[in-house]
């Protein structure tokens, strides 16, 4: 579709837009109180008030949906995007004060989690009955454990572990700890405001990973 002489979007996509958000938000609500696999694209369209063949027009299909709550989340798609070629995250890992380090990484996290929090317990339920959704699913936890592997070697070569912490333990912590589900259960679920989320976490890991 094309824009308007001065570049903005016709009513026309505008109209489009907002109907691509209804079904998206209506979805969303839908996966997490229903379940991924018992929502229909029929419960789709009566939540977002649309027909069930405007639901099919835009978007095709339930996986597709799906794919669409991800892009909103994350530009770029995915649980993180290209994470390591983030500004934040390569200011992260020019770092070179430990703690620094992991109140940055604290803070990405916190952020991620804040975007994908509640679409991560859609797609982890999701990938329980439909296998393509469950190798996306596996490639997004893979992507992140490589992700934080690469801040625990650092953190290693730079003598900065506890003592018995090897870089293999402290990938493990931080992919357990620095983790969308966290942030959901203790931000949304609990009621934890982000603030006190994103300190939490810092130091949490500081506390689990660095020397004394």
């Amino acid at each position: 579709m094309g824009t308007d002489v001065k570049g903005q979007p016709t009513r026309r996509q505008q109209k489009a837009l907002a109907t691509r958000e209804r079904v998206l938000d209506a979805s969303l609500a839908l996966f997490l109180s229903d379940g991924y696999a018992a929502t229909t694209i029929a419960a789709i369209a009566e939540a977002a008030d649309v027909a069930v063949q405007t639901v099919y027009a835009v978007f095709g299909n339930k996986r597709a949906i799906l794919d669409g709550l991800r892009e909103r989340a994350v530009p770029g798609g995915g649980e993180q995007g290209l994470l390591r070629d983030r500004d934040d995250w390569r200011a992260m890992e020019r770092e070179r004060h430990p703690r620094q380090q992991l109140r940055m990484l604290a803070t990405i996290a916190a952020g991620i989690g804040a975007a994908m929090g509640p679409l991560y317990e859609v797609m982890s339920g999701a990938a329980t009955s439909d296998p393509e959704i469950a190798e996306v699913f596996r490639q997004q936890q893979e992507a992140r454990y490589e992700d934080q592997q690469r801040v625990a070697k650092a953190l290693a070569r730079h003598g900065a572990l506890r003592d018995g912490i090897t870089a293999k333990d402290a990938t493990d912590v931080m992919w357990t700890i620095a983790n969308p589900r966290t942030h959901h259960s203790l931000v949304v679920e609990r009621g934890w405001a982000g603030e006190k989320y994103e300190r939490w976490l810092g130091e949490t890991l500081i506390a689990a990973l660095l020397s004394p």
